[in-house]
């Protein structure tokens, strides 16, 4: 049914390529220049989101002839060699023969606009949460991720400040060390020289008492 009723807005494939491509015809003076199908543009219509849109138009499809049976009585005379204003009164003699008057199809034309409105604003409360979710809540996600970054790149900062601190400090103590280790050698050898010095001194004096006293 969805695929019947999208014939009578869109023209498919199978359509175009049984259809001759006929010049734009000027606007008549009656100022009414109603389209009778969807015109191709650069960006094709996505036909998931048109199923949809019709589904909604069939689940409240009005009783008796309204502006869909007007719809297809129109299509039916859409590859006859007709001029527009021509298939849309001969269109509109057949629904008159039902009862059909110009303010009723009016009428039921905004019925739809309606039903198609009201799919709109659902469409948008939809997009509206989805964008809550996916677009604005990853945003503060990534703002937070962010703010993290920032706080732990600050603490990388300041720790490689302290480490780079500590690492001059250790350097300081490794020459203090190093100062420290060679003035005890040093002292240690001046020590040892001088300990030598004497004990020798006192082990000649040693001896020559042993030899000179008796």
């Amino acid at each position: 049914m969805i695929k019947n009723l999208k014939s009578l807005f869109v023209t498919t494939e199978e359509e175009k390529t049984g259809q001759q491509v006929q010049p734009p015809k000027e606007k008549t003076g009656s100022g009414v220049n109603p389209e009778p199908v969807i015109r191709e543009t650069s960006r094709p219509i996505d036909n998931a989101i048109l199923d949809r849109l019709l589904k909604a138009i069939e689940d409240n499809n009005q009783a008796d002839f309204d502006y869909l049976e007007y719809r297809r009585s129109l299509k039916s005379l859409e590859a006859l060699p007709m001029d527009e204003t021509v298939k849309f009164q001969s269109a509109y003699a057949t629904a008159s023969t039902m009862g059909v008057t110009l303010e009723k199809l009016l009428a039921s034309i905004d019925f739809y606009r309606k039903v198609l409105r009201n799919e709109e604003d659902i469409f948008k409360k939809a997009s509206k949460e989805q964008f809550s979710i996916n677009v604005d809540g990853k945003v503060r996600e990534r703002e937070n991720l962010n703010n993290v970054i920032t706080e732990k790149s600050q603490k990388i900062q300041k720790l490689t400040e302290e480490i780079r601190k500590h690492q001059s400090e250790m350097d300081e103590l490794s020459k203090v060390i190093h100062a420290g280790d060679m003035k005890i050698k040093e002292t240690t050898a001046n020590f040892e020289r001088a300990l030598q010095v004497l004990l020798i001194q006192m082990d000649q004096d040693a001896e020559k008492l042993k030899k000179y006293i008796k």
